[in-house]
């Protein structure tokens, strides 16, 4: 039996036990978690998402990033390359976007990933590649394209996965 839930406003997932599923097919719906310190690219990939049937966390700084992919378990992550300085370590931990994704690549977490920036200068696409990212996007993001891209990533996904996925290294 499959519970409908309320769409999420925030960055927090429901941990109740019920399923998040699209209401267009009863599927679980996959989690892309939106890392970027600017709400109105936010808000404007939250909506975009949402309309496309996918449940959208967020995050505005690289700490939370970690925190959310640790947590929730998101299937694929959009990230900024440009993150303010960590506020909860007093502004001296800074992050990009390039190190949230190294972080994750180095923890050996598979989750696909789109690198996004204001610039489109061609030592950012190379650096996002260099990470493991599956695709790069300039701002401001043509809807199209991010949605071809996501569809692209999420369909390389093999059915183990995403952080949860880790392997212990001795």
């Amino acid at each position: 039996m499959l519970f409908w839930k309320k769409k999420n406003t925030g960055n927090q997932d429901s941990s109740s036990g019920t399923k998040t599923v699209s209401q267009d097919t009863g599927a679980p719906r996959k989690k892309i978690l939106v890392v970027d310190d600017d709400p109105v690219t936010v808000k404007t990939l939250t909506l975009t998402l949402n309309a496309q049937g996918y449940n959208v966390l967020s995050a505005a700084d690289g700490s939370s990033a970690i925190s959310i992919l640790r947590q929730q378990n998101p299937d694929m992550m959009l990230v900024d390359v440009s993150l303010p300085p960590d506020v909860a370590m007093g502004g001296m931990v800074t992050w990009n976007g390039f190190q949230v994704l190294g972080w994750l690549r180095r923890a050996n977490a598979s989750v696909p990933a789109i690198v996004i920036s204001g610039s489109d200068k061609p030592e950012y696409k190379e650096q996002a590649a260099a990470v493991g990212a599956d695709s790069f996007l300039a701002k401001p993001i043509d809807n199209a394209a991010l949605l071809s891209s996501i569809a692209s990533a999420l369909a390389k996904i093999q059915p183990a996965t995403g952080f949860n996925s880790l392997k212990l290294i001795d």
